[in-house]
């Protein structure tokens, strides 16, 4: 009778608690079910790529010496089959800007006479208009350089020190030449003019002086006329003033053309 009488409540019992875990499960699959799914995996980062390398500059004027050497490597085994033994010995290399802007590099000319170029002088004038060289800086219209040529293996002649003043030759002369030197120059004729100027070493002294022929008549026979003798000596007290540093000999010719307007 005992055994009975247990008998329904025990069955009530485990069917409450059946009831209870299906109630858990249901709760779980549903918070379960209203999770988020997970995010999908990022890749890994990528590695560190190095920091480029700075960019090179093109030799320029703003360092002569530097492109005088970067401009003349290309034709410095050619430049060398030009010359006899002993070495070594300096080439001249005249810098001028062309019509249409670029460099045109020549060899000074010879002092051939009625002799004629020797073998050497006609290598080398086949050698050094090879030399490229960029567009002159504003104002510079010519530069006369000096490359030394060495024998092979040799290392070349240390620059100048007179490059310190002249590595950049524009910013000496916008340093020297300032606006009231340019208005000194503005004064002497009634119109605007290009005013053609030397600066050369001499004596290691560095001199500026005016070329003649711009103050020439225009009918070429070399005369002078009265109002250009004016102009001229006007020209001539002004550019004595100006305050130079001493040239380099590797760099010892620049002509100037400065325009002008009163």
């Amino acid at each position: 009778m005992r055994f009975a009488a247990v008998m329904p409540r025990f069955a009530a019992s485990v069917r409450f608690r059946s009831a209870l875990v299906a109630a858990a499960l249901a709760g779980l699959a549903s918070v379960t079910a209203a999770q988020p799914a997970p995010a999908p995996a990022q890749p890994a980062p990528a590695p560190a790529q190095p920091a480029p390398a700075p960019a090179q500059l093109a030799p320029s004027w703003r360092d002569v010496p530097a492109l005088l050497a970067a401009a003349t490597a290309p034709v410095d085994g050619a430049l060398r089959a030009c010359l006899a033994d002993p070495l070594p010995q300096t080439v001249g290399l005249i810098a001028t800007r062309a019509p249409d802007g670029h460099t045109a590099v020549a060899l000074p000319f010879p002092p051939v006479g009625y002799r004629g170029f020797t073998a050497e002088e006609r290598c080398l004038l086949d050698a050094v208009p090879r030399v490229s060289l960029p567009p002159l800086p504003a104002e510079l219209e010519r530069v006369v350089l000096a490359h030394v040529v060495v024998a092979t293996g040799t290392a070349a002649p240390a620059v100048d020190p007179a490059f310190a003043a002249w590595r950049d030759p524009a910013a000496t002369l916008a340093a020297s030449i300032t606006a009231t030197e340019r208005a000194a120059l503005a004064v002497c004729d009634k119109g605007p003019r290009t005013v053609r100027v030397v600066v050369d070493l001499r004596k290691r002294a560095t001199r500026v002086w005016l070329p003649a022929w711009q103050f020439h008549s225009a009918s070429r026979d070399g005369t002078t006329p009265a109002a250009q003798r004016k102009v001229k000596a006007c020209l001539t007290r002004a550019v004595r003033t100006w305050k130079l540093p001493v040239l380099p000999r590797t760099m010892g010719d620049l002509q100037l053309a400065i325009r002008t307007a009163p």
